[in-house]
């Protein structure tokens, strides 16, 4: 088994981090806590990996403790944050330190100045769309029901609360950014943007639609790999599966949600493309017309 790595270091996958924290009285020397502290752990989305709890931190010296977090397989990536909280001589004391969490997916930090494959381009959306935004994802969260805590206890048997959310933040704005491109491109193309404050406000129901049924399709496909029979003395018990419960909401929502895009769009179609602009002199009337009838457009 490889040791724990400093939090220096950056960590991987699968990989232990030592985390410790010294503490120090009035005076600046080391100083042990009245009782060992607690931690939380928060990852870079901002939801609580763990705690705040004192099970597992122990004693590495006088006032010094630590905690060794293994992560996960699949973590979010990025600057993680450990918070230690602790009494001495009854005075409450805080600390806050950070380590970096990384998957061999995202590149080195570059030095040439060149982006390279693999890099995360981010969100770089305007402040107006970045409020938007944020409108959309409140109704998508209810949505879903994404957002939620789990109900634990800590090691002196004292009940806390720990976030449990289905979808991190990048997830759900992939969804709703996925969501406004097919609201743009069906049945007709159209450039709206997260800028356009009218148009959001006003679809925000076929939008944020779109992107449940992105978010409950991925979700079906993770699901489905969690899911066994139950045998008890030859007798199998098949209950009904959260993947096929995903994957028939999904199938239902979707043909709703087609005819109301398209029934949204219909009302709001652009000019003519194309020959529609130009008068062949000498054409029949109805040989113009052709065209316009065959897309079922008027002109």
């Amino acid at each position: 088994m490889a040791l724990p790595k400093p939090r220096s270091q950056i960590i991987q996958p699968t990989e232990t981090v030592a985390l410790r924290a010294l503490f120090r009285d009035g005076y600046g020397q080391p100083a042990d806590l009245d009782a060992f502290p607690q931690i939380t752990i928060v990852q870079p989305t901002g939801n609580v990996a763990l705690g705040p709890t004192s099970a597992g931190v122990y004693k590495a010296d006088t006032g010094l403790y630590g905690y060794d977090l293994t992560i996960q397989y699949q973590p979010d990536v990025g600057v993680w944050t450990d918070l230690w909280q602790g009494t001495l001589s009854g005075i409450p004391i805080n600390g806050s330190f950070n380590f970096v969490v990384y998957t061999t997916d995202m590149p080195a930090i570059n030095s040439d100045g060149y982006v390279h494959l693999g890099d995360d381009p981010g969100f770089n959306y305007s402040q107006e769309a970045t409020i938007n935004i944020n409108y959309l994802l409140k109704a998508l969260r209810a949505r879903l029901k994404s957002s939620g805590k789990v109900r634990s206890k800590d090691q002196y048997g004292n009940q806390v609360f720990i976030d449990c959310d289905i979808y991190s933040t990048d997830q759900l704005v992939t969804f709703l950014a996925d969501s406004l491109t097919l609201f743009n491109e069906i049945p007709h193309f159209t450039n709206f943007t997260f800028d356009d404050t009218d148009i959001i406000r006003q679809f925000l129901n076929i939008i944020v639609q779109g992107a449940t049924l992105l978010a409950l399709s991925s979700q079906a496909l993770i699901e489905r790999g969690r899911e066994f029979q139950i045998t008890d003395n030859g007798v199998n018990f098949n209950p009904p599966t959260v993947s096929e419960l995903l994957n028939t909401q999904f199938s239902t929502e979707l043909t709703n949600h087609m005819e109301k895009l398209k029934m949204i769009k219909a009302s709001m179609k652009p000019s003519a493309i194309g020959l529609g602009g130009i008068r062949a002199l000498g054409a029949s009337p109805q040989w113009m017309k052709l065209r316009h009838l065959r897309s079922r457009r008027l002109y």
